[in-house]
């Protein structure tokens, strides 16, 4: 259990991340602190969208890259574990509108633009690029065995930059993504090199998905570096993820009006079971990091509370 390392998607933090006051920043990352996480992710974004979601704006803002640790540590806070980076975002200071990593004529731009993240983690004592390894599946329909080796070409690639930070490429597919099945999952898996590109598990994008986090784990316990647990109370059962723009259903709740799609561990209505997914993991003898995360919480520091409380009241207990 030693080996089990616990940190804290900063996702749904938004609102006190992308603001110039620096005492907002520092009540998110003590509250999740406090909480007893020891590590955080941050997004890659753009401009006044993501003030804490690049290099330069973290710059901007600590001053340097040294003052910035500094601070972490004043928050007790270790380390930022991971960068999450979704290749098919718009990007202003890249000037893009996102890059197709089954094209190949985007990989050199997806490398270009990943590198200064691998570089400043390495910094910030991190280990991971987590990306999402294919657009959403509206976009990149049909998925042929052509296009899933593009993008584990295009990851490969990356992995190998990356890899001279001593950092790792993680694949993280969300339940919107090109890659939503075990099979299309397994191909992906096969066309890359495990020495330099790994796999997240997202377990509620998972379930939504139709895929169940612990069989895909115990089939792929080797590759799995990275845990995202947050929970979900229902499956897109009409295939949403096909229509024209399916994003949008993050905010609308598609058809059915699905008010809130993520939910902290723990709820009864909850469909990820978390007990058989950490006995898997504790049987494996995983030893990399679980972040939670709780997307679309209307209140995230009650969120981290809410996951805190049952990690050390539930998990931990079986």
């Amino acid at each position: 259990m030693t080996g089990i390392q616990w940190g804290y998607s900063m996702n749904q933090w938004n609102t006190w991340l992308n603001t110039l006051r620096l005492e907002e920043i520092e009540r998110a990352f003590k509250v999740v602190s406090v909480c007893g996480f020891s590590g955080i992710e941050l997004q890659v974004g753009t401009g006044r969208w993501s003030m804490m979601g690049r290099p330069e704006l973290i710059e901007r803002r600590f001053g340097s890259q040294e003052r910035f640790n500094l601070f972490l540590h004043e928050c007790n806070l270790d380390k930022v574990v991971s960068w999450y980076y979704d290749p098919g975002s718009f990007i202003q200071e890249e000037n893009t509108f996102g890059r197709d990593p089954a094209d190949p004529k985007a990989h050199a731009g997806i490398i270009e633009a990943v590198e200064p993240f691998a570089r400043y983690l390495q910094g910030l004592g991190g280990s991971f690029i987590v990306v999402r390894p294919m657009l959403s599946y509206w976009q990149a329909a049909p998925v042929t065995g052509d296009k899933i080796r593009a993008a584990a070409a295009c990851w490969n690639k990356v992995g190998r930059m990356t890899g001279n930070y001593g950092i790792k490429v993680l694949l993280d597919p969300d339940f919107l993504c090109a890659i939503r099945s075990v099979e299309d999952l397994d191909h992906l898996l096969a066309e890359t090199d495990p020495a330099y590109v790994g796999l997240a598990i997202n377990t509620a994008d998972f379930k939504l998905a139709g895929m169940d986090p612990v069989a895909v784990f115990e089939k792929h316990a080797d590759r799995v570096s990275l845990f995202y647990f947050k929970d979900v109370q229902v499956e897109d059962t009409l295939g949403e993820y096909k229509l024209e723009h399916a994003d949008s259903i993050l905010n609308t709740g598609g058809q059915r009006k699905i008010e809130r799609w993520f939910w902290e561990m723990g709820r009864p209505e909850g469909l990820v079971d978390f007990p058989a997914l950490f006995k898997s993991i504790k049987a494996h003898s995983f030893d990399g990091w679980i972040m939670a995360e709780s997307d679309q919480s209307p209140n995230p520091a009650e969120s981290a509370m809410l996951n805190c409380w049952y990690i050390r009241h539930e998990l931990l207990q079986t």
